[in-house]
Parts: structure tokens; sequence; C-alpha cells
């Protein structure tokens, strides 16, 4: 299975799991990764994700964001398709 990456961006709403940036996650079709960010960051509904914003690698790469940042701040967190943080070491 051919895995891709997600991100899912944030904002200011105090109701976000953080200010700004972004969490990446690798997952086999954006369903999954949509899953996987609802079980880690649940929302107010099970229908409503918890952040700003999500994107495709390609879609993100073409935002300002990918080179400068998203409100002074960059990627949290990575998740794999387990939805298991990927530690920098890993």
């Amino acid at each position: 299975m051919k895995l891709s990456n997600y991100y899912f961006t944030f904002g200011t709403d105090e109701r976000y799991a953080y200010r700004g940036g972004w969490v990446q996650i690798e997952a086999e079709s954006m369903n999954r990764a949509m899953e996987i960010f609802q079980q880690r960051f649940p929302g107010q509904t099970p229908e409503m994700l918890n952040c700003a914003g999500y994107y495709t690698e390609a879609q993100f790469e073409r935002t300002d964001m990918a080179r400068n940042g998203n409100l002074g701040a960059g990627c949290h967190m990575k998740l794999d398709q387990y939805g298991e943080e990927i530690k920098k070491d890993d």
C-alpha cells in the first residue's frame, strides 16, 4: 500500500490543539488521515475536524505555509498510518 502525506493546519481558535502550525499524517488516503486526526484530536462533534484546514502533500506544497510556517509555527507532530507519533530519531 502506498502512503502519502496529509497536512492538518491550525489557526487561532482556542479549541485547537495548537496555535498555528500543522500535523502531518502518513496514510493510504485522505479519509484514513482524517480518521487518524479525529482520533488524536477530537472535534466538538464527530463530523467536525478540530483544525483550520487540511491538504494533500501537493496542495500543501503550493501554500506559503510549506515555506514560511503557519502563524509562526511549523510541524508540531508527524503520525504514521496507525496514529502513532513518528519521532525525529525514527
